[in-house]
């Protein structure tokens, strides 16, 4: 019993190992993928009404490092709900001039 479980805790060991290296190799497509996640989000908010419009980019600075641009495109009482619900502890005392 005690072999099972170091036979099966050495292969994960040496599976994660295996899995964590193909990812590895495959980090310079990071900012594709990023750019991709971004742009379903940020298109449900604009079917939603949420915004406007949207652009956004991505760059690779360095390993791990990355560099993301998102310009958004809203309207006046847009930009105050989208702030209320990004700092709404921050925007409480406010409360009286923002209203939704």
């Amino acid at each position: 019993m005690a072999k099972e479980n170091s036979v099966s805790s050495s292969l994960i060991a040496s599976a994660t190992k295996v899995l964590l290296r193909v990812a590895f190799a495959f980090e310079p497509l990071a900012p594709t993928g990023i750019v991709v996640v971004l742009n379903r989000q940020l298109s449900k908010f604009k079917d939603e009404g949420a915004i406007e419009g949207y652009k956004t980019k991505a760059k690779r600075l360095g390993k791990y490092h990355y560099l993301l641009e998102v310009d958004l495109d809203v309207t006046g009482t847009q930009s105050i709900h989208l702030l209320s619900n990004l700092f709404p502890r921050q925007l409480s005392r406010y409360r009286r001039w923002f209203h939704d």
